[in-house]
């Protein structure tokens, strides 16, 4: 299966948003409202808040990752920040998932980042499962979220 992972694009906006939706399913969770306007305005141009990588099978998006900049006061160093990893069931273990992860740290360390940290859903079992596989070290914490709204 040939895939290329590239830097997402205006275009991907829909693809993006759609497979947004589909993690969300199949974490268990009602569909985000982020939606392919919502991608085009947070993802690009002077107030952009994230990045991403596509990966792409014959001029298909068939998985994205999307993350953006941290700093980890621990390690005195920056880093990004893993939002979202997706690839389409009929894709998955052909290397899709471990080709957007690569592409994301070798991001990081193209900005002078040393480590990548996410979330998993502790529902998601595959998600799991797949990231002890790529050998990342599962942390001991508790997540909180403040609404500010």
């Amino acid at each position: 299966m040939t895939v290329t992972i590239r830097p997402m694009a205006p275009d991907d906006a829909p693809a993006i948003a759609r497979m947004a939706r589909a993690l969300s399913a199949h974490e268990g969770a009602a569909p985000p409202p982020f939606d392919a306007e919502a991608v085009r305005r947070w993802g690009f141009g002077p107030g952009r808040r994230f990045d991403g990588m596509v990966a792409d099978r014959g001029g298909r998006a068939v998985g994205y990752a999307l993350f953006h900049d941290g700093f980890h006061v621990g390690r005195g160093m920056p880093g990004l920040m893993l939002m979202d990893l997706y690839a389409e069931p009929a894709v998955r273990r052909h290397g899709v998932g471990r080709a957007l992860m690569a592409a994301v740290a070798a991001e990081a360390r193209r900005r002078g980042g040393t480590w990548v940290v996410w979330q998993v859903h502790p529902d998601n079992l595959e998600g799991l499962a797949f990231y002890r596989a790529l050998g990342a070290r599962r942390y001991r914490a508790a997540d909180f979220e403040l609404a500010v709204d």
